[in-house]
């Protein structure tokens, strides 16, 4: 509600500013002669072109992660190092967990969980053969084939313990940071290497509300990164709710990277087409404000006339016209505040 009162508060600032101030707007810069006063007039027109919605963001990797490993314990080997590509799934360091005893503990189940699925597998091979000639029951297959499922859960369970030690990559990119060396201890939680991906990045914008209806999930937008260079990107994330800090809503535009252009970081202008509701825009100038009323004077028979409009979205120095004049009709641009309805007008063009 408050954002609502407000930005009616500053349009109607802009509208009392702009419908007295243009040069034409001091009586001394307009001419008044027997045929009536000289007024800059323009003739309605819906644009031909819907013209550019802009906004600036900042450029982030798709993704980035800082990797640690499970277990506690010393660090043998590092294979990371700063600026490396790396793939997914790629080792980056090798961590000995525990104590010397508790790794022999470690390896000692998984040969023996190992063991015991070869021979469950075994048992099964021979039980099918005995059900094949029905020396057994199906009951009793199944209870083999239960055996071998279980014991491949525990050989998995015996692998996932072994394979904590090693630090993975769970994404290919860029390795930008190595925070520790072989033979220094790590802790779970504790950051061994930073990794990012940067083969997309996000270009993020924050928008107000009376514009985030231009933008749309899957919409093709135009981006310029900072220092030139322009790529074509897609909407890929509008936040449902406004940012409590700033008031406005997230956007995300997704830029491929292929060539490693982009960084992130990066300064960018996001462009997407402007809808308009009628495509008919006005300069600020040519818009009075009365009370809650909006309106225009109109050109007709050589006199001007007052028409109430309903207004929409500011664009920069025009203001968008929603209801209340159709294209071909002649308005005066500037200056309004000193001319009185019914006074005879001499067009001039802009």
């Amino acid at each position: 509600m408050f954002s609502r009162k407000f930005m009616a508060f500053l349009l109607s600032a802009l509208l009392l500013l702009s419908s007295g101030c243009g040069t034409d707007g001091d009586p001394e810069n307009q001419e008044k002669g027997s045929e009536g006063k000289t007024a800059r007039v323009i003739t309605v027109q819906k644009q031909a072109e819907p013209g550019m919605h802009q906004s600036t963001g900042v450029a982030e990797a798709r993704q980035e992660a800082d990797l640690s490993c499970g277990v506690s314990g010393t660090i043998v080997d590092i294979y990371a190092e700063k600026g490396m590509a790396v793939s997914s799934g790629q080792v980056l360091a090798v961590v000995e967990g525990g104590t010397p005893g508790s790794r022999r503990q470690l390896q000692l189940q998984l040969e023996d969980a190992r063991r015991k699925l070869e021979e469950k597998e075994a048992d099964l091979q021979r039980s099918e053969a005995l059900f094949a000639a029905a020396a057994i029951s199906r009951v009793d297959l199944e209870s083999r084939q239960r055996e071998v499922d279980q014991a491949a859960g525990l050989l998995a369970q015996a692998e996932q313990n072994t394979e904590q030690e090693k630090l993975v990559a769970p994404f290919s990119g860029t390795v930008i940071e190595v925070t520790r060396q072989a033979g220094e201890m790590s802790t779970p939680g504790t950051p061994l290497v930073r990794l990012v991906d940067l083969s997309q990045v996000k270009v993020i914008i924050d928008v107000t509300g009376d514009l985030i209806d231009q933008y749309r999930l899957g919409q093709t937008a135009s981006v310029v990164r900072d220092g030139g260079g322009r790529e074509q990107g897609e909407v890929t994330f509008i936040a449902p709710v406004t940012d409590p800090q700033t008031g406005k809503y997230r956007v995300e535009v997704t830029v491929p990277n292929p060539a490693g252009e982009w960084r992130g970081g990066m300064l960018a202008r996001v462009e997407v087409p402007r809808t308009l509701s009628t495509g008919i825009v006005l300069p600020l100038s040519s818009v009075g404000i009365n009370q809650d009323d909006r309106y225009v004077l109109v050109v007709e028979n050589g006199e001007a006339r007052r028409r109430s409009v309903q207004v929409g979205r500011i664009l920069e120095d025009s203001i968008e016209i929603l209801e209340g004049l159709q294209a071909g009709e002649q308005v005066i641009s500037a200056g309004i505040a000193y001319i009185v309805e019914g006074e005879k007008i001499v067009a001039k063009g802009d």
